[in-house]
């Protein structure tokens, strides 16, 4: 390579540039190596470092403190029967949403899966489905100060929710009371889910245990005329001669007093439940701080995620679903990421004097978590029938008659399905 002599001269880099690039390629000259000896001892550098800690007050006056902000209601003074607190988030539901919840959980459905299904029945696309609208609903980015979730009371689908609507929703205090040992409460909300057009999507009653008592109150808020509304429901009911033409895939004729084991069973990750939390806008330090507790032991999937694992798991054995409505969910264990969750049914009333080839299924669905479900297992008659399914309860009857479940129960769901029928009618001649 050549470089001008002059060049070398006047600057200094260059010639050490030129040494370097001489002694890559083997041509070593000593008298550049003099020369680049010089120049190293004058670009000496000093590493002395000045004292300067001497010069900085430590004075306590010249530190400050920050503050956290604090967006959550203080349920200590405003959890009072009748109060309303309205959530500022409007959310815009996407096709991705949907379709995310489906990779998620389980379904097959086609009132939620096909858009011609679902135009056929008069709905303008395939509805979300139920427990992803339940989830949005529930959805409480103030309850932060609340220990655990305890269950759902009535839970309604009134209209049908699409990809497109955008949906806010409100909290109503119900009811408040104080535990048994004084030093915990339990606050009733009643959640309402509302789209762009102001109609009432749905609603539902959530029970949240917190960490503080209340001034106790004997009120109890009735729930008014349009909680009580079933258009989605009736409007589906109205299209049974529609469906009546359509081919019924429905797999299984149900009779009470049946006992199902669905073999479905699937877990869902922290990342899933991470982000889950996040569209539906939770900030519940529990669902996502790692640093704080333990991924696998401490961190909790959210109430709402824990009952679409449960319904998920059922839902292949009860397809062909088109409505449903939650009479009750308690919530009995803790699920962590990644824990595999299975279910069981029980059948206790079918209702076939809907119009149509519709019949109405009650039934109880208890979800259970990392054990494998077969016909071996024998489950007690008083699990499957028990109103009484709190916590205390539901442990008390699994030591003493069924060892196997015990700590295994996440959730029991008490609700009623609207599906087509798989009858087959007998003649006889």
């Amino acid at each position: 390579m050549f470089v001008s002599r002059f060049l070398v001269r006047s600057n200094p880099t260059i010639k050490m540039a030129a040494f370097s690039l001489s002694t890559f390629n083997g041509l070593y000259n000593p008298r550049h190596a003099k020369s680049v000896m010089r120049k190293r001892q004058d670009f000496t550098v000093n590493d002395t470092t000045p004292q300067a800690t001497s010069d900085i007050d430590k004075r306590s006056e010249n530190f400050m403190r920050g503050e956290v902000l604090d967006y959550a209601i203080d349920l200590r003074t405003q959890s009072r029967p009748g109060k309303e607190i309205a959530s500022p988030y409007e959310i815009t539901l996407t096709e991705a949403l949907h379709d995310f919840w489906q990779a998620s959980f389980h379904t097959q459905d086609r009132i939620h899966t096909s858009t011609p299904f679902a135009r056929a029945l008069g709905l303008q696309d395939r509805v979300m489905p139920f427990s992803l609208v339940l989830f949005l609903t529930g959805a409480m980015s103030h309850e932060d100060a609340a220990k655990v979730q305890v269950g759902f009371g009535r839970c309604i689908y009134h209209w049908p929710v699409f990809a497109g609507d955008t949906v806010k929703k409100t909290f109503k205090v119900e009811r408040v009371r104080n535990t048994s040992d004084g030093n915990h409460s339990i606050i009733n909300f009643k959640c309402l889910l509302v789209n762009q057009r102001g109609r009432l999507c749905m609603s539902a009653d959530k029970r949240l245990l917190f960490e503080f008592p209340v001034p106790e109150s004997t009120v109890a808020i009735p729930p008014g005329g349009i909680e009580s509304s079933q258009l989605f429901r009736d409007h589906l009911l109205s299209k049974s001669q529609v469906m009546s033409g359509m081919e019924s895939h429905s797999h299984t004729h149900l009779q009470p007093g049946s006992l199902i084991l669905h073999t479905l069973a699937r877990s869902i990750t922290f990342a899933q439940s991470q982000q889950l939390s996040s569209l539906a806008r939770l900030s519940h330090e529990r669902h996502f701080d790692i640093r704080k507790y333990d991924v696998k032991t401490e961190i909790y999937v959210p109430a709402g995620l824990v009952l679409g694992l449960t319904l998920s798991a059922s839902n292949r054995d009860f397809h062909e679903s088109l409505h449903e409505e939650i009479a009750n969910v308690s919530y009995v264990h803790h699920l962590h990421p990644d824990d595999v969750v299975g279910a069981f049914s029980y059948i206790t009333d079918v209702d076939e004097n809907l119009p149509g080839e519709l019949e109405s299924v009650s039934v109880r669905t208890i979800g259970v978590k990392n054990m494998d479900l077969d016909s071996s297992i024998g489950i007690p008659m008083e699990l499957l029938m028990t109103e009484k399914t709190y916590t205390k309860n539901i442990d008390a009857i699994c030591k003493l008659l069924c060892p196997k479940l015990t700590n295994k129960i996440i959730a029991v769901v008490d609700r009623k399905i609207i599906r087509q029928s798989n009858r087959r009618e007998v003649f006889l001649l």
